[in-house]
């Protein structure tokens, strides 16, 4: 992310890169409570394990460990932490984005079709980005809720927001893997979320100004040089500037500053060689990325709407979104369809109240990838509404901070959840499944009644699920080689699972989120067991009756697969059970 090339430059400039234990660079402050502003996305890769798990779907069970640990060590060493998260994508990187996805759907796709070969060498099983790491994500991001301060930028970008919060709050450091950083002013330092290694709490440390002084410019020129040189908004330098040096000669030739230089397009041709208003439009975009003196004239969203689920936000707000599926072949099945039978319900529950207009049809935009031959692209998705039965609060009823009014409206939240999930799923069925188990019982659920999942794999990941939970896995367990459909299982539960848990976020079940529904499957284990277990059935009967409660999903098998009914109810008490007392008048 950021300007192509620029931290390898860095690297090779004396001093602009070096070595620091992050934990010890705080402790050292002279700052009473020192600052660490966190661009959050960037650090995930860092905090979500071996590399070579990433093929197996990942061992998300050890998300909140790693996500807590961070934060942890860092407020242990006195540090006051501010996240920073994208809640849109913002219009001028639509296009680049959209190449971004379809360059990772090739490559998982490659990863997967060539998994013998894959699993060989130093980064077997290496899959690149965020892209299977949801559950890291929401861990992430939650930990700091909890911990710390999370913002949500909607207005400008992320990065900009970051920087700007930076420098009027005196910040020690921000926690990146993005060039843009480099080009912003501030005091601040920027720690390399790239290099960060979890147990040591090392990393390195850019140092901006040793850049700008090799460049010889001045802060105010550093912008144009990024725009120039090529940033995320824009890629088109000219040939004849081969290096940053070059590039940094003709900002000095011209003279180029920030707030003093009018863009017009005898500037853009007399840089770039041709007269073209549209690039020229791109190329002032790509420098006011690093204005810090920016004003908002109408927020996108209103304050009364902050502490809305961002997923919901974007709905109600008419902001597109994205329903991405990772590693999932949409030349075997077409999963794209069955994420947006999911996604028009949410829409629909969230639209519940707005008035009908004649002859106007409300949707909501999201990005999708509706088949394998067609690119990501924005479509109009039209609600599915609940029926008249179904009881649909207010958003702000449903997101209210009021732990009271949010408690008593529990079971009307369950019943809205269970109507996202299927027509065929009711509150009673749900009812007794403690809440640690309720979005994975919920996504086989769904993946069962929809084919896409037969019983017997999903009692095996049941299985998985309820080891994670008894903590009887180990931490470091043997990397067996994988098959190509149980990996293909392992993505398609993870995948559906966050779109569960994005279900859960759109009823407001937030303390539960926080709770009980970060994600517990582990990959690498389920890869281990399941071959075995689907054809030893002595084992899997023993196994499975403890759990045969939970089975819900077991009716759209064979008859004898079916749950036991009342005599296998659960012996645990039901935590919803005991808040719908709680609620009765």
């Amino acid at each position: 992310m950021g300007i192509v090339g620029l931290v390898t430059f860095l690297t090779r400039l004396p001093g602009g890169c070096r070595a620091i234990n992050i934990v010890d660079e705080i402790r050292k402050s002279e700052k009473k409570e020192p600052l660490v502003v966190i661009d959050l996305l960037t650090i995930i890769c860092s905090l979500s394990g071996p590399i070579d798990e990433n093929i197996y779907g990942c061992r998300n069970q050890f998300a909140w460990t790693y996500a807590s640990n961070f934060c942890d060590r860092l407020i242990e060493a006195g540090a006051r932490l501010v996240f920073f998260i994208d809640g849109k994508l913002q219009e001028g990187k639509y296009k680049r984005w959209i190449q971004r996805q379809e360059k990772v759907y090739a490559e998982c796709l490659k990863k997967l079709d060539n998994i013998p070969v894959e699993f060989k060498g130093k980064h077997r099983g290496q899959i690149q980005g965020n892209v299977t790491k949801h559950s890291f994500i929401s861990a992430l991001v939650t930990a700091a809720r909890k911990k710390g301060v999370l913002i949500t930028s909607y207005d400008v970008e992320c990065d900009l927001e970051v920087a700007t919060f930076a420098k009027k709050h005196d910040a020690l450091a921000v926690i990146t893997g993005d060039s843009d950083y480099l080009i912003y002013e501030g005091k601040w330092r920027v720690w390399s979320s790239s290099d960060f290694d979890l147990d040591t709490m090392r990393t390195f440390e850019w140092d901006k100004e040793v850049l700008r002084k090799a460049l010889n410019l001045e802060w105010s020129q550093m912008p144009f040089f990024a725009a120039i040189a090529g940033n995320d908004r824009f890629k088109n330098r000219p040939s004849r500037m081969c290096t940053f040096y070059q590039v940094a000669q003709r900002v000095k030739e011209l003279n180029l500053k920030l707030g003093i230089t009018r863009i017009g397009i005898e500037l853009y041709e007399k840089i770039f060689g041709r007269r073209d208003e549209n690039l020229r439009n791109s190329f002032e975009d790509a420098i006011s990325l690093y204005d810090l003196n920016y004003t908002i004239k109408k927020p996108l969203v209103p304050q009364e709407m902050r502490h809305f689920p961002n997923y919901a936000i974007c709905i109600l707000r008419n902001i597109p979104s994205s329903i991405r599926l990772p590693c999932l072949d949409l030349r075997e099945e077409d999963y794209s369809q069955y994420a947006l039978q999911l996604y028009r319900r949410q829409v629909g529950m969230l639209f519940r109240h707005r008035p009908i207009v004649y002859g106007q049809m409300l949707t909501s935009q999201v990005f999708i990838k509706t088949s394998h031959h067609n690119p990501y692209k924005i479509i109009a998705a039209t609600p599915i509404y609940p029926p008249s039965g179904v009881k649909v609060p207010l958003p702000e009823e449903l997101y209210t901070l009021d732990t009271e009014v949010s408690s008593s409206m529990v079971m009307t939240k369950l019943r809205l959840l269970c109507w996202l999930v299927s027509d065929t799923l009711t509150v009673d069925q749900i009812f007794y499944i403690h809440p640690n188990y309720l979005l994975d019982v919920l996504t086989l659920y769904f993946l069962v009644e929809n084919n896409l999942l037969d019983v017997v794999t999903a009692d095996i990941i049941l299985i998985t699920i309820h080891d994670c939970l008894t903590n009887v896995i180990e931490r470091r367990i043997p990397l067996h080689r994988p098959r190509k459909p149980n990996v293909t299982t392992c993505f398609l539960y993870v995948n559906f699972y966050a779109l569960m848990y994005f279900s859960a976020e759109i009823v407001g079940l937030r303390k539960e989120l926080d709770s009980y529904f970060l994600s517990k499957f582990d990959g690498v284990y389920f890869n281990a067991i399941v071959d075995q277990l689907r054809y030893d059935y002595v084992q899997m009967e023993s196994t499975m009756h403890s759990l045969s409660n939970l089975r819900i999903y077991a009716k759209f098998g064979q008859p004898a697969e079916a749950d036991g009914g009342a005599r296998n109810r659960p012996r645990f008490p039901s935590v919803w059970a005991r808040r719908r007392r709680e609620n009765r008048p």
